[in-house]
């Protein structure tokens, strides 16, 4: 099972340190400062440097107010998300089904796998700032590596996620 992990302060401090000054350079630093904490988002933990350079793209620090949407339920896009500050609540249908915190990510299976949102994520607390990031599929064939190590940690996610769900059933 996959263990979120608290950010330290000065994990954060990074990240908001280099969206303040990626305006110069901005793919580099901020990737500079995603590959320094790297293995604390569990979707793309123990892939290779030079790999995870090559296959990860539109990278950008965001930040939402309460209750902007984020992504909305059918939707195709292709973001993943890792929320550094605040919470977000998810619903399906208009129905509320689930609250993501820090240390989160989410948007990762439609983008990975092309499909529709299958839910709305909303900003839940007064300011929500998160990393928000693309994979490059046209370099897929180039980083095989990589690509097997994303998905082995999209299944851990997958799987944390269904015993979370099923604890909470049990609980009820």
């Amino acid at each position: 099972m996959i263990q979120q992990v608290e950010y330290d302060i000065e994990d954060i401090e990074k990240f908001l340190d280099v969206h303040e000054n990626s305006l110069l350079n901005k793919d580099s630093k901020t990737l500079e400062k995603l590959l320094s904490v790297q293995n604390k988002i569990s979707l793309i933990a123990n892939i290779n440097e030079h790999e995870l350079k090559a296959i990860i793209t539109n990278l950008q620090f965001i930040k939402y107010n309460f209750k902007d949407y984020i992504i909305q339920e059918g939707d195709i896009s292709q973001e993943i998300f890792f929320i550094l500050s605040g919470e977000c609540h998810v619903f399906v249908k208009n129905k509320k089904v689930g609250v993501l915190q820090s240390s989160t990510t989410f948007g990762e299976g439609a983008a990975i796998f092309n499909t529709k949102r299958n839910a709305s994520v909303v900003c839940a607390s007064k300011e929500v700032t998160l990393l928000s990031f693309s994979i490059n599929h046209e370099n897929i064939e180039f980083c095989s590596s990589a690509m097997a190590t994303l998905y082995k940690n999209l299944a851990l996610q997958i799987n944390a996620k269904l015993e979370r769900m099923n604890m909470d059933l049990i609980k009820k």
